[in-house]
């Protein structure tokens, strides 16, 4: 016995290549990234190249921070008061001090 089957593919050509697009910046950059650091660090042991790649980020994070420092402190700054000014606490001291003051 005999049985014909019939069957359709739908294959969205636009779909494939928009989502190839959109990946491909991030393969290329990863590998890109992947490829340099094992140049950079192709003459180490694992151990040397572990020491050497703390030290480049942190000498990285280091700058960043000093060049970034007054930033930080403003954020962290607001942030803080922003979380004192939400305590009971506070909102009772400041009650405290308007009332005595009057104003």
């Amino acid at each position: 016995m005999e049985h014909i089957v019939q069957f359709a593919i739908n294959i969205d050509d636009k779909t494939i290549q928009n989502r190839i697009e959109e990946h491909a910046y991030t393969d290329l950059l990863n590998k890109l990234t992947k490829n340099a650091v094992d140049s950079v660090f192709s003459h180490s042991s694992a151990y040397s190249r572990n020491t050497m790649w703390e030290s480049l980020m942190e000498n990285a994070l280091q700058n960043l921070i000093e060049e970034r420092r007054d930033e930080i402190i403003d954020k962290a700054a607001n942030m803080l008061a922003d979380r004192f000014q939400r305590t009971k606490k506070y909102r009772e001291a400041m009650g405290d001090a308007i009332a005595k003051d009057g104003e």
